[in-house]
């Protein structure tokens, strides 16, 4: 059976009808638990929505996320922090793969204490707000359109 087109009210709404626990009175006043039938109708495109804004929640944060990891590379390599340190390491070696396409792009400065102003790092958080605000533009209508494929 064919799945009716996009616009077509069965597409885009569906009856959804589901047997819930009620405590109803009989005839004779006893109160009794029976399975009652609900019907309730369901906006299949609110639905699409709603899992489109969830998606984008999850994207924005983990852009978020990976913007403040560089952030703090960033801010140890100008502090010049220790490279064996069990933190710093850790955020080095969390940034290095988002940096890595970045460096050698353009020349990074140091000072005689070891302070680095790593301009690969900056160009990185840079192309990731970047990436970050075309899928903010793009978000309705490529996640609605996958979604829709997904979904119908």
């Amino acid at each position: 059976m064919a799945s009716p087109p996009p616009g077509d009210p069965a597409y885009d709404q569906e009856v959804v009808t589901s047997a819930k626990r009620q405590n109803v009175a009989t005839p004779t006043g006893d109160i009794v638990e029976r399975d009652v039938a609900v019907s309730e109708t369901v906006d299949n495109v609110e639905a699409r929505r709603s899992t489109a804004y969830w998606i984008s929640g999850v994207v924005y944060f983990l852009f978020g996320l990976i913007e403040i990891v560089i952030a703090l590379r960033v801010l140890l390599k100008l502090l010049a922090a220790n490279p064996t340190a069990g933190f710093t390491q850790f955020i080095y070696n969390l940034s290095a793969p988002f940096v890595a396409p970045f460096e050698g792009i353009v020349g990074t400065p140091s000072a005689s204490n070891g302070s680095v102003f790593e301009f690969s790092s900056i160009l990185a958080i840079i192309v990731i707000s970047g990436w970050t605000y075309i899928f903010r533009i793009t978000r309705g209508q490529v996640l609605s359109l996958a979604l829709e494929r997904l979904l119908s």
